[in-house]
């Protein structure tokens, strides 16, 4: 028995809270009726409340298709000199900053045992030219030799044993001959070779392009070092040309092509401009980033710029002449298709308008269909249906100066006329 009376008194409490609530939206409902019908001024012809809206003009402008972009400088040349033989450090011509020409010396190696090891060569060479020469007068003897035992023989003064001999003996004599010659040149070899291990001694730098110059980046070595072939020791890099590299997504990718004008703007350097164009253009996305390499030509004859330097690059793909533009605030969508609510100033409503986008630049749009002509709504347009009365913001002003000025006149009178009675 107590379990059913508990519930029947939360059942009655909770229906009066239900028609207190009831009662209190009622209440609301009503007193907001009555606030707009004492505004008479701001109902359409319907007998319906206006809505206030703020409005903006369709205009005919240009606007740009660009990106934006970020990245770096990098010089568009970089190598490292190094020796082609091991050996110690004796002279370092070159440091961080210093500008060379091609070909120039930047390093030497110590030479000494190179420099005997070429005058041993040249000794070698002497003694093969010797052997040389000797071979090749035995070898004319030997030849005159055989001659003469050729010529007896036919006036049967020699037997032929004895050409047989001198034949042989000559042929003995060429292949003498012709060891020595290869002994010369094997040794004349061996000169030209101390003699180009004698020159790696001078390290150079050296590249393609012989009028430009170009810089020392890095040096990774100091005099004395002992260091082995290959070994790096200075950097060299070209800033006459820098390339500039961005990263860009899928959806500017295909607006890319090489050729394509640039400006860009350092951070360092604020107020100035540079003009760049689209050199190379990966063809490829990076898996994990989705990202594609971009490199810019940037031209740089006064050398201010340097690699490393964060950059801010705009890239315009095109430009849309005589566009309709409108703020991206008035498009709408109603019943699943965007569009905009276009004023009709003579009937003092909003109209929908289904249009089509062309290209959107920040905070403006193109419509490519249909033209548009006048006053869009921008602010206001969520409470708006097709064919809506409306009143403009500039009008709502107007009208409450002029309901205000109105009651100024009506209470005149009435005092006037409370005077008279008195």
């Amino acid at each position: 028995m107590w379990q059913e009376r508990i519930m029947k008194k939360f059942m009655l409490t909770f229906l009066l809270g239900l028609a207190i609530a009831g009662a209190l939206i009622y209440g609301v409902q009503k007193m907001q009726g009555q606030s707009a019908g004492q505004s008479g001024g701001r109902r359409g012809p319907g007998g319906g409340a206006k809505v206030a809206v703020e409005t903006v003009a369709a205009r005919i402008s240009s606007l740009v298709d660009e990106g934006r972009f970020v990245g770096s400088i990098e010089s568009k040349s970089k190598f490292m000199v190094a020796p082609k033989i091991s050996g110690r450090l004796k002279k370092l011509f070159v440091d961080i900053g210093d500008s060379i020409s091609n070909g120039e010396t930047v390093a030497t190696l110590d030479d000494e045992e190179l420099l005997l090891a070429v005058k041993q060569a040249e000794a070698d060479l002497e003694i093969a030219r010797a052997n040389f020469n000797e071979s090749s007068g035995l070898l004319e003897i030997s030849q005159r030799e055989l001659d003469r035992v050729k010529t007896m023989r036919q006036q049967k003064v020699s037997s032929d044993v004895d050409v047989e001999n001198a034949q042989a003996a000559h042929k003995t004599r060429q292949a003498r001959h012709q060891v020595n010659r290869a002994l010369l040149s094997q040794k004349e070899a061996a000169l030209e070779t101390v003699k180009v291990r004698l020159s790696y001694a001078k390290v150079g730098a050296s590249w393609s392009d012989s009028n430009g110059r170009r810089f020392i980046a890095e040096r990774f070595l100091n005099e004395g070092a002992m260091i082995s072939a290959n070994t790096p020791i200075v950097s060299v890099i070209d800033i006459a040309t820098l390339t500039a590299v961005i990263d860009v997504v899928e959806q500017d990718y295909f607006k890319i092509r090489v050729g394509l004008n640039a400006e860009i703007e350092i951070s360092a350097l604020p107020g100035r401009v540079y003009n760049a164009r689209v050199s190379r253009i990966s063809p490829m996305l990076d898996e994990a980033s989705r990202q594609a390499r971009i490199e810019l030509e940037l031209s740089n004859p006064d050398f201010q710029l340097k690699p490393g330097m964060f950059i801010r690059a705009r890239l315009i793909y095109q430009v849309h002449e005589h566009a309709t533009v409108v703020p991206a605030s008035a498009l709408v969508r109603r019943n699943e298709r965007e569009g905009v609510f276009l004023i009709d100033h003579t009937n003092e409503t909003a109209n929908f308008v289904p249009v089509q986008i062309a290209f959107t630049e920040g905070e403006l749009v193109e419509i490519a269909s249909p033209t548009l002509s006048g006053d869009v709504v921008t602010i206001g347009h969520h409470l708006l249906e097709d064919g809506m009365a409306v009143i403009l913001a500039g009008q709502t002003a107007a009208t409450a100066k002029a309901d205000s000025g109105s009651k100024r006149q009506g209470k005149g009178p009435s005092a006037a006329k409370g005077g008279q009675q008195r």
